[in-house]
């Protein structure tokens, strides 16, 4: 069984991986993160014949090893860093444990499990991990009082000709 670490926000956490493990803003997802730029399923970590793997779920943003986009399944060795989102997980063994060399890259999973019906619960909340990350980003947040103010200067410019024209003793 491998473990990730999980740094996010200000926050570290533990997680094992004992099989499939999705990470995403999905409710449903086995690591719930709440970051916009995450896409609903983003991530999987998974064992397949004692080795961790990590591949991207087709994201809009991707998954990256150790600062390089992944593409396919790859393996994860003993310090490895996967970033997902403003998440970065780091591969630890547990006591013991020796992951063996792969030759070859090995297929990921056949296909994604769907996801359980939005009415049954999968697991009690305490077991599934989360973590809530901050609001937007303070440098998108002054540019968009930014938009919002010239909306208002331009609007408040244009509708001063408009009222001028209809309102009465103002003859062209």
């Amino acid at each position: 069984m491998a473990r990730l670490l999980l740094e996010s926000g200000g926050e570290r956490r533990e997680l094992r991986v004992a099989g499939p493990l999705t990470v995403g803003r999905s409710q449903t997802a086995g690591v719930y993160l709440d970051d916009k730029t995450l896409s609903r399923e983003h991530t999987q970590f998974y064992l397949q014949g004692g080795r961790l793997y990590v591949r991207d779920l087709e994201s809009k943003n991707g998954t990256y090893l150790n600062g390089a986009l992944i593409m396919r399944p790859e393996p994860l060795k003993q310090g490895d860093r996967v970033k997902v989102g403003a998440a970065t997980f780091t591969v630890a063994l547990e006591a013991g444990d020796a992951m063996p060399a792969v030759s070859a890259p090995v297929a990921a999973p056949a296909q994604r499990p769907a996801p359980p019906p939005m009415t049954t619960v999968t697991a009690p909340a305490a077991a599934r991990p989360r973590v809530l990350l901050g609001g937007p980003h303070p440098a998108a947040v002054f540019f968009y009082r930014i938009i919002l103010i010239a909306v208002i200067v331009v609007g408040a410019y244009l509708s001063k000709g408009f009222f001028k024209s209809i309102l009465p003793g103002n003859t062209p």
